[in-house]
């Protein structure tokens, strides 16, 4: 008997309420595990990415800090002021905790949608633990609060692809909420407006639903858009003041090289040269997608011919294996749901590369540029999951085949994820956020020390390692801490 192509859950046995609770809080069990797995070391050392945002939410109030010239806007912000609000000495494990609560609970988000969506355990479980084991080289994002507005985009996105968009108006007012919160720290979600712009004019959705949510998604990225133009320069907190030692200068050089400030500014948008880079760029993304050691060998080839045999390659893999294993299962044919849901991901994941490309010039060498669309391929493909039982030699079997294919290839890329907590010569983030000694706390007492005999308005800079470009110190006045 064929199944409803309308609606999945039109013909699917609705699952018990309790039941649906209680798997919810075992899958957030489950990841709040794995997120302490990946980032277990990093709650002894504050992370480059914040120190910016740490020193400034220190020094002024809240409304002050959105001046700040930085990308992460107001969820982070408001995180990061609330945490310094606690004792400093435990900083760096308070700032981990948020952020390894806010991923779970994005990875739970995606699971609650695909599962309603499907009543199908596995594509919903494989879909949230995209968040968590992204398999992206070198990519260490996760425990860090400043960087939580991209799984809140990933998050959004999955819930607009999937049109979960509230069977009550409570629903509806919270997704409404969740848009604007997300658009206001990452105006990168308006690519967003474009699928919901579609169902409110071919798809005829509840359309009131829609306006409310589209409302305010336009509305946070408005508001992100305009606090990065009236953005003020990095250590404006800082008010009037001299450098006076050249520490001072090799701790600017570091948190300028190190990406904390200038390297987010984004040029004037130039079309011509991205096009000129589009050939480099687009095999980039690619190489990227693959496990390494192979990512950063194939980047490195000059050959036009050899990289295009590359470039083929993965294209096969990445491209036609999910075509196959979409139209060879029969399941994912004859339901709307996982065909639809598929393609309004990699519609997302296109728009937000194209979006990103003409912003910052291109997207090479910006591995956290490629977080989002490297996401949603992997949660398009979790979506559509074929039936893994069947014995009998038809469809189904070569349907498993290249799909277990996919699902090997994101086993592979799983290990590189996972720091070896012996190797400290990591860099962003990476396997050298492991560390042994309370550095933050010991940096702290230390500059606490010195400012006994300094005035409360000195400058005085907090240093967790010397002489690592990674680690960004934190600028702050001594009355401050």
């Amino acid at each position: 008997m064929p199944i409803n192509t309308e609606s999945v859950s039109a013909s699917a046995i609705k699952t018990p309420r309790f039941t649906l609770g209680w798997l919810l809080t075992l899958n957030f069990v489950v990841y709040l595990a794995l997120l302490t797995a990946r980032s277990w070391g990093s709650h002894r050392i504050l992370h480059y990415e914040e120190t910016i945002a740490v020193a400034s939410a220190l020094s002024q109030s809240f409304f002050a800090t959105l001046n700040d010239f930085a990308y992460g806007l107001l969820v982070p912000r408001i995180l990061i002021f609330l945490a310094v609000q606690l004792p400093l000495e435990y900083l760096p494990i308070t700032l981990l905790t948020i952020a390894t609560l806010l991923w779970a609970i994005f990875s739970t988000i995606i699971f609650w949608v695909v599962y309603k969506k499907t009543h199908r355990y596995l594509p919903a479980f494989l879909a949230s633990l995209v968040l968590i084991l992204v398999p992206l080289p070198e990519l260490g994002m996760q425990g860090i609060v400043w960087n939580s507005f991209w799984p809140m985009f990933i998050a959004l996105g999955v819930v607009v692809a999937c049109r979960a968009y509230g069977e009550s108006k409570r629903t509806t007012y919270l997704v409404a909420l969740f848009a604007f919160l997300t658009a206001a720290s990452n105006p990168v979600a308006g690519v967003l407006l474009l699928l919901l712009g579609f169902d409110y004019v071919w798809q005829k959705a509840p359309r009131k639903k829609l306006f409310v949510i589209g409302f305010c998604l336009l509305l946070g990225m408005i508001f992100s858009l305009y606090v990065q133009i009236t953005q003020e320069p990095p250590l404006r907190y800082l008010g009037e003041w001299t450098q006076e030692f050249a520490q001072t200068s090799e701790t600017l050089g570091r948190l300028e090289e190190s990406g904390a400030a200038t390297l987010r500014k984004a040029p004037p948008i130039d079309v011509i040269a991205v096009a000129k880079s589009a050939p480099a760029t687009i095999k980039y993304l690619l190489t990227q997608m693959f496990p390494e050691p192979y990512a950063s060998r194939w980047i490195l080839t000059e050959s036009p011919i050899i990289s295009l045999i590359q470039v083929t390659f993965i294209l096969t893999i990445f491209g036609i294996f999910p075509m196959i294993v979409l139209h060879l299962s029969e399941r994912n044919l004859q339901n709307k749901f996982f065909r639809d849901s598929f393609f309004r991901l990699i519609t997302v994941l296109l728009f937000i590369i194209g979006f990103q490309s003409l912003l910052i010039g291109d997207i090479v060498q910006s591995e956290q540029y490629l977080f989002a669309p490297v996401s949603f391929f992997w949660i398009s493909i979790f979506l559509i999951t074929p039936q893994i039982l069947g014995f009998k030699l038809d469809r189904r079997v070569v349907a498993n085949y290249f799909y277990l294919l996919l699902v090997a290839t994101f086993l592979i890329q799983i290990k590189q994820n996972f720091r070896d907590p012996h190797d400290i010569s990591g860099e962003d983030g990476g396997p050298g956020r492991y560390e042994e000694n309370q550095l933050w706390k010991i940096a702290l007492d230390k500059s606490r020390t010195d400012c006994i005999t300094r005035s409360p308005n000195d400058v005085i800079i907090i240093i967790q390692k010397d002489g690592v470009i990674f680690d960004a110190p934190v600028v702050i006045r001594c009355k401050f801490i």
